[in-house]
């Protein structure tokens, strides 16, 4: 078995650490432009003699088939790599081109689900792996590791979770090529969803919109990446980046109002249905504070956030 892998995020390298090992990797392949996971691969590959090689978006058809007939894999893993793939190439090695997909599919389909499920409060992921056909995630499915996601789970955490989830499914994969016992399924079409990246306008809190809930998993999903949820006093803004749900006192108050800020109750804000976020750590330009802290910077009881 001669295994070539495509990869473009650190989400892939536990796995791909447990594929170099077997000796059975043959050549990877990074976008030209994200030196950073170059970086991170070239010690391990170098440590197997295993070639890396850049590609560019524009030229992928013939570099792809110069690299494909010149290291000749029986299958290529493809893990967060961004470019599409021409259907000549996919039909090359022996067993195709493999997708390793870090959500359920094909009810997440798209470049960065990993927030919008955290976002949407899903309760369960998955690392998918499929077939891989000449659209975006849409090839029949060979297996799907189940993992949990819970309320308290942020983006950073859930991240980790699925790459090692990845390592367990890629060593599932390599038994199922090399004994001939995986099923393919295909995909519910009807059932499939797409998600971009998230735009800026979806990394601010509405605070007249959006419960306690949403919020807190709202700033869940921009922990770390983002540094936190975006919201904003006056001009100035800073970002939420963990919190908790908790009961408002004193009555409801419009959302958005700093209840408290002080040692004693921390920072916490109303929110939409009666229940308020505690900022326990928040963000800001000069650096991360617990959230009572930004009363140095003039927030006080009453102010309005937006």
């Amino acid at each position: 078995m001669r295994i070539a892998i495509l990869c473009n995020d650190r989400i892939a390298l536990p796995a791909l650490d447990q594929l170099l090992a077997t000796g059975l990797v043959v050549a990877v392949g990074v976008p030209q432009r994200n030196q950073e996971i170059r970086l991170l691969i070239e010690q391990p590959c170098t440590r197997a003699n295993v070639p890396i090689q850049g590609f560019h978006k524009r030229t992928i058809d013939t570099d792809l088939f110069l690299w494909l007939t010149r290291y000749r894999p029986d299958v290529v893993l493809v893990k967060t790599f961004p470019f599409l793939i021409p259907g000549e190439a996919i039909r090359m090695p022996k067993f195709g081109f493999i997708n390793f997909h870090y959500a359920p599919l094909p009810e997440w389909r798209g470049a960065n689900p990993l927030f919008w499920m955290i976002r949407n409060r899903a309760t369960a992921g998955a690392v998918t792996v499929h077939e891989m056909n000449e659209a975006f995630d849409a090839g029949p499915i060979l297996l799907q590791q189940p993992v949990p996601l819970t309320p308290d789970v942020n983006f950073g955490l859930f991240y980790t979770q699925l790459a090692y989830a990845g390592v367990h499914v890629s060593g599932m994969l390599l038994n199922g090529l090399l004994t001939g016992t995986l099923q393919k399924t295909e995909q519910d079409h009807t059932k499939a969803r797409w998600y971009a990246r998230p735009a800026p306008a979806d990394l601010f809190i509405n605070w007249a919109t959006m419960e306690a809930a949403e919020v807190n998993a709202l700033v869940n999903a921009c922990n770390p990446w983002n540094k936190g949820a975006a919201t904003r006093w006056n001009d100035w803004m800073f970002g939420i980046s963990h919190a908790a749900v908790v009961n408002q006192t004193g009555g409801e108050k419009l959302p958005g109002t700093v209840i408290s800020i002080n040692t004693e109750e921390g920072f916490t804000i109303a929110c939409k249905g009666g229940k308020a976020i505690k900022a326990e750590v928040v963000y800001c330009e000069e650096g991360f504070y617990p959230g009572h802290k930004l009363a140095a910077f003039g927030l006080q009881k009453g102010h309005q956030l937006t």
